[in-house]
């Protein structure tokens, strides 16, 4: 990991680098989190509190400075296989390397982000892990839930100010690499405030770039094709209201990309339905027939 600067540690097979954004703790902070991160990735941290299709994520307690009980998120990310994978490790920055980097990025620009304390690769397994702060706030599918109790005027400020943010993040170039509500946390004192996490897949591109429609629809897609419960369709219109008013749109290219983001909308879920249908039509031929 010698794309990123800061302090290197081996251990227990593992290479570790806390970076720059992690100068504050001190030896035995990171003596601690490091005897942490290999306690989980050993399976003696309890279960995970997320399996993803390429990653394993543990939320565990840990003291901070003062002493007090501070939660991380410790996510290991399963090795690339196959040539392709190989030749992008070679030639790129490992997953790890580039969250560290994206997220300061972000950081600079005042968007809310987590701060990455620790970063590591093993050396035999080829497996990454990310360790990072646990953010303020609550996630977006939390304020917008019914049985929460949130009220009506803070649920329709919160899509407001989602539309406006993730408007500003295209307007200075950025794409999220997978931006679900369940990649948006919210806090709402002293003002509503925004913050995107998981990184891996983020990328910074030209502002001449970002204005073709299809980089910026990529992101609405993902957030809109979610049926959330609290998020009714006309939320979701508030939200793209939000967003397209910030980016300065005319009603005639309102219109135009309301068009367009709908019929990708709808593409999107009629590709999430087929591997169901896929999956249960194998069920069913897997019982064989039906004798009575």
């Amino acid at each position: 990991m010698s794309r990123v600067i800061g302090e290197h540690v081996d251990r227990a097979g593992w290479r570790f680098l806390f970076p720059e954004s992690a100068r504050e703790l001190s030896s035995d902070a990171r003596a601690q989190l490091i005897d942490t991160v290999v306690a989980a990735v050993s399976g003696k941290c309890g279960a995970p509190f997320r399996r993803s299709r390429h990653a394993t994520t543990w939320k565990v307690p840990i003291a901070n400075r003062e002493g007090e009980s501070a939660r991380v998120f410790i996510k290991q990310i399963d090795p690339g296989v196959g040539p392709i994978a190989k030749a992008k490790a070679i030639l790129r920055a490992t997953r790890s390397e580039h969250v560290v980097a994206i997220s300061e990025a972000l950081r600079r620009d005042s968007f809310g982000v987590s701060r990455v304390v620790l970063i590591g690769e093993n050396l035999d397994t080829g497996h990454q892990v990310i360790v990072a702060n646990e953010v303020p706030g609550f996630m977006l599918t939390r304020w917008m839930n019914p049985a929460h109790s949130t009220s009506l005027a803070i649920r329709r400020a919160i899509l407001h100010q989602l539309g406006e943010e993730i408007a500003r993040l295209h307007r200075v170039g950025y794409i999220h690499g997978d931006l679900t509500p369940y990649n948006i946390f919210v806090t709402i004192e002293p003002s509503i405030a925004i913050t995107f996490i998981d990184h891996e897949r983020t990328i910074r591109i030209s502002r001449l770039t970002i204005n073709l429609a299809r980089n910026r629809m990529r992101n609405l897609v993902q957030l809109g094709h979610f049926n959330i419960p609290g998020i009714s369709r006309a939320d979701k219109l508030r939200v793209f209201n939000s967003y397209s008013a910030a980016a300065g749109w005319s009603d005639r290219g309102k219109r135009k990309s309301l068009s367009r983001l709908t019929k990708m909308i709808r593409r999107r879920l009629r590709a999430n339905r087929a591997p169901a249908r896929d999956q249960t039509r194998s069920a069913i031929i897997a019982q064989g027939p039906v004798r009575g």
